[in-house]
Parts: structure tokens; sequence; C-alpha cells
């Protein structure tokens, strides 16, 4: 079916009905007034009617187009409706600079809650430790300039509260042994394999175990437990008294073994470096009691002098066992620090070193034949040692 345009000429009020045929087919006319000399009018076309003043303006549209009307408005409802599906969503910026898209739930202390969409309509709550959160943004709530802050992290609670530490590596002790020195090269010890036994005792290794309650990120109170060992051993020929201008050389063998124990409570500290937050730094002090051990395995030149009390001539000779053990115990003081790289929130390994302050004033003295006991010394011992290796810690 077919209609065309047309336009007819009006004389004041009028009523017309005004309409053309196509294809033997006949439209029912529609019938308006009109107060105007002209009008413009469209018939029923392609289904649909209007009518239009002779300044192109609409008159009236048909019910066709009320019902095109309802689907742009269905529409516009649909749209706002998905309106919450297509809000802008939060951020989180992790220390490893990873952007996590999602709903922030809540922001605690220890550990920020959020919620991500998963399919469909289906959310996945999950959670992130504040530790490990460089920046959040939250939509909709006003932050600074940018929109952007960063969590106070410093003397907040923990998210794990107990730390384990165990160091280990080599010690190097602060001890005087210049006259032990003199004693072994008055002897006719040389210089040289004097100097390397002493230089055993000296040097030695450690090991250091503590474990601190984090009251805060920052800081933590616990205990500290250290152990230094140190071992020389030599076999010297020495020079003997023969008698009778006879020269006499002896072999001497001399075992030493050094121990020292730290142990007392102890006060831990530390921070985190970088933006990463990956390096930790620690630092502990720790008062207490030192305990020290030497104990000393040899053999002695003697002579045999069984019931005489004097021999014409060379009296004979023999070897016979020289031990003896020395202790004492003092108040000492114990200082250390490390740098470690965090490979998880929870394991962190680097390098420490720590110091140990100790003087012995008293000291106990046993032997086969004789036994002192707190023999006080005329000259403070020192027992000060420098540990230094490798340190792990571990939270939970």
């Amino acid at each position: 079916m077919f209609f065309e345009r047309k336009t007819i000429d009006v004389r004041n009020d009028c009523s017309i009905s005004r309409y053309s045929r196509s294809n033997s087919e006949t439209s029912k006319p529609e019938m308006l007034k009109f107060n105007s000399n002209k009008i413009h009018y469209v018939t029923k076309k392609l289904g649909r009617m209007s009518y239009f003043w002779k300044d192109g303006n609409s008159y009236r549209k048909t019910k066709n187009d009320a019902f095109s009307m309802k689907q742009s408005l269905l529409i516009l409802l649909f749209f706002m409706l998905l309106l919450p599906e297509t809000k802008a969503q939060d951020k989180i910026i992790t220390t490893a600079n990873d952007t996590i898209e999602c709903h922030i739930l809540s922001v605690g202390p220890e550990r920020i809650s959020y919620e991500q969409k998963t399919s469909g309509n289906q959310f996945t709550g999950k959670s992130i430790p504040v530790a490990e959160v460089l920046q959040y943004f939250r939509a909709g709530k006003s932050a600074g300039n940018t929109g952007f802050y960063r969590p106070k992290t410093n003397r907040q609670e923990p998210e794990r509260r107990y730390l384990f530490s165990l160091q280990g590596g080599l010690s190097h002790s602060f001890s005087d042994f210049d006259g032990y020195r003199s004693t072994l090269t008055a002897a006719g010890v040389p210089a040289s394999e004097a100097d390397d036994y002493i230089s055993k005792l000296k040097n030695g290794y450690h090991l250091n175990a503590g474990f601190h309650y984090l009251l805060t990120t920052f800081m933590g109170l616990g205990a500290e437990y250290s152990f230094t060992q140190s071992a020389s051993e030599g076999e010297f020929l020495i020079s003997g008294d023969g008698g009778m201008n006879v020269p006499v050389y002896a072999n001497a063998n001399i075992h030493e073994k050094l121990y020292t124990h730290f142990t007392g409570p102890s006060v831990l500290f530390q921070q985190f470096a970088g933006r990463r937050q990956k390096i930790k730094i620690s630092e502990t002090l720790s008062p207490g009691i030192a305990l020290f051990r030497g104990e000393s395995r040899g053999n002695e030149y003697q002579i045999y002098w069984g019931n005489n009390d004097h021999y014409e001539g060379q009296p004979p000779y023999y070897y016979d066992q020289a031990n003896s053990l020395t202790t004492g115990k003092t108040f000492g003081a114990k200082g250390g620090v490390s740098l470690e790289y965090c490979f998880t929130p929870q394991l962190s390994a680097g390098v420490a070193a720590n110091f140990i302050w100790a003087k012995l004033h008293k000291v106990s003295v046993k032997g086969l034949n004789y036994n002192e006991e707190d023999q006080e010394l005329d000259k403070a011992l020192s027992v000060s040692h420098l540990d230094y290796g490798f340190s792990v810690r571990y939270n939970f």
C-alpha cells in the first residue's frame, strides 16, 4: 500500500477528509479540524501516520510512535540497572607494583579485605597484608589531591607476632694471649708456630638463636642465646733441664678448647627499606650472663723421683698427663645488627654481625693435683668477641 503527501487549501474552519488510493486498495481517511489557510498532511504510509503544519512542525504522532518511545524508555531503564556493575572500581597497588582492581570491603591495621568478580554474578572474597600494600584507592572517597594515600605501617600491630632468629658463622676473640705467646717462645717454640697456635685460639665459629614477641612491626621483646668455640692443637719440641751440661729436648703436645656462652633478655628493632619493603634491617640489644670454659689437654716432661730425694748424675724423666679446666662467669652485654632480604612476608635471610662484651675478674682452675675456686685475677681476662656470618628469621 502506498500513500502520497498533498497540500490543500482551507477556508475558515472546516473539516476535511483527503486520501489517495494506490494498487486498488483503500485507506481510511483521518478527520481533523484546522484553522489555517493551508495544511500539509501525509496519510498512512508504511503503517505510520503523521500530520504536519505548513512550517514543518509535527502536530501529532500515532500510537506506533508511542510504542517506539516505550521501547526507548525500556532500553534506558535497562542501562540504568547496569550502572552498579559498571561503576568505577577500587584499586590496590602492591609493593611489587601489581594493580588489583576490586571492591574494597574494609581496611584494618593488618589486612585489607576486598572482593573480586569471578564470573557471572559470583564474587570471591580475599585479603592482603597491609605490609604488602604500597597504595590503595577507594572510588568515590576523597583521599587528598590524587585520591591515593599510603597506609601507615610504622608501629602498627604485626600480622604475625612471633619471630625466630638463627645466626651462624665465624667468631674472633679479643682475649689477650701475649703472655701465653711469650711462654711458648721462651720454651723454644718458634715465633711463627706460636703465632699460628694463638691465632687458632682467637678465631673460631659461633651460633646464635633468638626468640622475640613483636609488640609492633617495629619492636619486639624476647631472649637470645649465643655460643662460640675455638680450638687449637700443637706439637712442639721444647728444651728441658738435663743437668751435667747435657742438652735435653722434650716433645710437648698441647690441645686447648675455649667455649663462651651468653644468654639474656633481648630487645629487637626492625625497619623496612626500599619501595617494595623487601630489605629489612634489624638491631638487637641484650644484657646477660657470660660463661667461660677453657679446657687444656697435654703432657709434661717430668723427673721421676720415686723414693729418692736426689740423684747423682742424670735423673730419669717421663711424660705425664697435664690436663686442666678453667671456668668463670661474669656480666656481659650483646649488640647485633643484620641486613636481610625478605623472600616472603614470613621468611628473610641475609648477613649479620654481633659483638659480645665481657670480662672475667675471677676464675676457678682445676687440675690433677690442685683445685682453686674463684681465684682473683690481677688483670681482668677479656672474653669479648665479634661474631659475623649469615642470618635467617622466620615469622609465625
